[in-house]
């Protein structure tokens, strides 16, 4: 196979043919030799795709797209590699618009456009693209999936549940479409909903602990009105914060979930890991979190010059609230 550099030579050797023929002649002839090299860079560039060669397949499609700005599919593919290579949304987004120009039935190539766009803060035009590659083909769980998380994120929850409900129909498996399901149920506030989907993404996935955290969240939610919800509540946060330990606001809730319960040396346990893990970055939930373990009897991480953890000695009882 002609390596790139033997094909920019050739190139630049037949543009030159071209070049002297149109002015000896004064002719206006087709581009085709033109379009041919763009062929050939194209070529080249899928199977240094296939090699894993990124640069080298972004340098190729970048010369295919110079030879013919019409190369649809070396856009495309250009829109991948800067997506997945290159990690440059802006540029990614940049090529997909030229590719959906030519391919314009293109599913994936709208899908990945809107994707891009969604990469790229901009959900307005995201959610145009997610649309167009929808009404393509709306049977396409993963598309219908993406549509329906941006539909949340604009604020349509009612746009956001039908196609998530498509997606979780369409693709049954996903463990993701499940859990955002469940976030969108629980934006609208559908809790008994959330707390189904949330169940069926950790049958799906067991251990994701953001899974764990947020069906945590949808029985906290509901503790005021159904105490029962309490220990199921604490048994995810407890899962979620042994698969996920950093994780400090699970660290947070499980701590007032734990004091609800009256489990006080635990919930100072906790409150202290979310200090821990906080370190002064959300100044408001330190100070309340230290208040708690102030009134539980307990002596904050934070706090210079005493022991971290457990109880204070000769501490006076915190008044009822």
């Amino acid at each position: 196979m002609p390596t790139l550099t033997r094909l920019l030579r050739i190139a630049g050797l037949v543009a030159g043919l071209v070049a002297g023929l149109v002015v000896g002649l004064g002719l206006a002839i087709p581009g085709t030799a033109v379009a041919g090299d763009a062929d050939a860079f194209y070529k080249q560039g899928v199977a240094y795709k296939q090699e894993g060669k990124a640069d080298e397949a972004i340098d190729a499609f970048e010369h295919a797209v110079a030879a013919n700005p019409k190369h649809y599919m070396a856009w495309a593919a250009l829109g991948n590699l800067y997506k997945t290579a290159r990690k440059d949304m802006p540029k990614a987004v940049a090529a997909y618009e030229h590719a959906v120009e030519g391919l314009k039935k293109d599913k994936v190539v709208w899908a990945n456009l809107g994707m891009a766009y969604y990469r790229n803060n901009q959900l307005e035009l995201a959610l145009k693209a997610l649309v167009t590659a929808s009404t393509i083909d709306p049977n396409d769980g993963e598309i219908r999936g993406n549509l329906g998380a941006v539909r949340r994120q604009k604020g349509d929850l009612p746009g956001a549940i039908a196609d998530l409900e498509a997606a979780t129909r369409l693709k049954p498996d996903d463990a993701q479409f499940a859990n955002n399901l469940g976030v969108a149920y629980r934006f609208a506030k559908r809790e008994d909903d959330a707390i189904k989907a949330f169940q069926r993404a950790i049958t799906l996935a067991p251990n994701d602990a953001s899974f764990h955290f947020n069906l945590a969240v949808a029985y906290r939610r509901q503790t005021e009105k159904n105490p029962d919800m309490i220990p199921r509540a604490i048994s995810e946060y407890e899962t979620a914060t042994t698969l996920e330990p950093g994780n400090a606001e699970g660290w947070f809730d499980l701590g007032f979930m734990y004091k609800q319960d009256h489990q006080n040396d635990k919930a100072i346990a906790a409150f202290n890991r979310y200090l821990e893990l906080n370190k002064g970055k959300d100044t408001g939930g330190q100070k309340r979190v230290e208040d708690e373990i102030g009134a539980l009897g307990g002596t904050a991480v934070t706090v210079a010059g005493k022991k971290p953890g457990g109880k204070a000695p000769a501490k006076k009882p915190a008044p009822k609230k």
